[in-house]
């Protein structure tokens, strides 16, 4: 069975059925004693008396006014909520049967009488309105207590003599009471009475129904926001998966250039075409060997480090570029003094947080279709500073899910990451004439490169 708003639809007809029992049950309720009383009101002449009698009048119409529009509401609900093409009973059931019930004294036994005045009305009309506001409300227990606030507080309308010529009031007990109040001549009291008290019921049933709509709209807000980030989270996740892919297979790449010496230089010496040679070719081997091992132990420990000079860095990142075919729109500005300038990193991390700024500046320009990327090199004091500029659109305003070009910002904060482990500083900022600039600034190593 289908379910409205996640509340079952059996539910709902069971507690109409309950409802509309429990109504067909309070129309056997003799009124009788309570007719007596109003009675003999004229022989004790107190307003006391009166408003006890209009309050248990009120009291009793009240509770057969509630269980009867309660009922059908649910059973209207209920009914929609067994499939998607029968919601409009939810609005077409109380719409109908209400009316329809009150045609049902003479079936339900003699001398039971039901009058369809103005408050009948109005209960009616709380009754479309409340389903229409309250319709992406799924706790129908709020709403049923909503509904009883406005049913009760029309049921007062009646007891008020000034509306009797406006359809309220024409039941037996109510005109009993409004009878007796015109014996005693306090209408006027019943009039002030009854006003005031529906007035505040009145009120606290749209003070209900405002709460509700408002709580519904913040539970909606805030699965919205959930469903947002699980999203988001899912995306990071799969950006997180191909990026590990992709970077090992840079890594791979990497690692696949002083292999390929030490295999060729061996490949010389094994076959003897390399005589005379083999110690030098050795060297090679060797200093080969100590590359490979330096990048595993970059790649292993996050806080190995070596000395650079920043030119033999910047070279090792434009050769991770190299393959791809944005490589030609990055440009170099840098001086040759600071090229030369040492810097002690964890090369692999810290070139691997320099291209993901290429990467991004790329993306950038795709958005924008600037053609042009600039990484720029350049020392102040002890700090080394390297920048790269883009032609893009600029950083959103809003950073919180990504660097803003449909990205989930991963690679910022992996090069936030890696710059706070080398105990650097990233800045990043939109340029007046348009187009962004990150910038990861370094402390400088003691010795330069010519120092070596």
């Amino acid at each position: 069975m289908e379910t409205v708003n996640g509340t079952h639809p059996a539910r709902q007809l069971a507690a109409a059925l309950f409802f509309l029992l429990f109504w067909t049950a309070a129309q056997r309720i003799s009124s009788a004693p309570l007719l007596a009383a109003i009675a003999r009101i004229p022989e004790t002449m107190d307003s006391g008396d009166l408003l006890t009698a209009a309050s248990f009048v009120v009291m009793l119409n009240g509770l057969r006014a509630i269980a009867l529009y309660l009922g059908w509401f649910l059973a209207g609900n209920g009914l929609a909520g067994l499939h998607p093409s029968l919601s409009f009973l939810s609005w077409l059931t109380p719409a109908a049967a209400i009316p329809m019930t009150y045609f049902l004294p003479p079936v339900l036994g003699e001398g039971i009488q039901l009058h369809f005045g103005i408050p009948a009305v109005l209960s009616v009309t709380s009754v479309l309105v409340l389903r229409y506001l309250t319709r992406n409300i799924s706790d129908w227990v709020y709403k049923s207590i909503a509904l009883a606030l406005f049913v009760f507080s029309f049921q007062w309308l009646d007891i008020i003599p000034s509306l009797t010529a406006w359809g309220a009031g024409w039941g037996e007990l109510s005109s009993s009471v409004k009878t007796a109040a015109g014996i005693l001549e306090r209408e006027g009291l019943l009039n002030w009475s009854g006003g005031a008290v529906f007035t505040g019921l009145f009120l606290s049933g749209v003070l209900t129904t405002e709460l509700m709509v408002t709580y519904s709209a913040r539970l909606a807000d805030m699965a919205l926001l959930r469903d947002r980030e699980k999203k988001m989270a899912r995306l990071r996740e799969e950006s997180l998966s191909n990026r590990s892919l992709v970077e090992m297979q840079q890594l791979v790449h990497d690692l696949k250039r002083p292999l390929t010496t030490i295999l060729g230089l061996g490949d010389v010496i094994v076959s003897g075409r390399g005589e005379g040679n083999a110690a030098r070719y050795g060297a090679v081997i060797c200093e080969a060997a100590r590359s490979m091992e330096e990048m595993v132990s970059e790649i292993l420990r996050e806080d190995f480090r070596r000395q650079v000079s920043i030119g033999d860095l910047v070279e090792y990142v434009f050769t991770q570029i190299s393959p791809f075919p944005w490589r030609e729109t990055v440009l170099l500005e840098a001086e040759r003094p600071v090229m030369a300038e040492m810097v002690e990193v964890n090369v692999v991390r810290m070139s691997r947080a320099v291209v993901n700024l290429l990467d991004n500046a790329r993306k950038a320009n795709m958005q924008a279709g600037g053609g042009k990327i600039t990484l720029s090199v350049s020392m102040e004091g002890d700090r080394v500073t390297l920048a790269v500029t883009d032609e893009g659109p600029g950083f959103p305003p809003d950073r919180t899910s990504g660097s803003g070009w449909n990205s989930t910002g991963l690679g910022l904060q992996y090069v936030t990451m890696v710059v706070r482990n080398h105990r650097g500083t990233f800045s990043s900022e939109n340029l007046p004439g348009g187009g962004a600039r990150a910038a990861l600034t370094l402390g400088r190593a003691e010795k330069r490169k010519d120092d070596l």
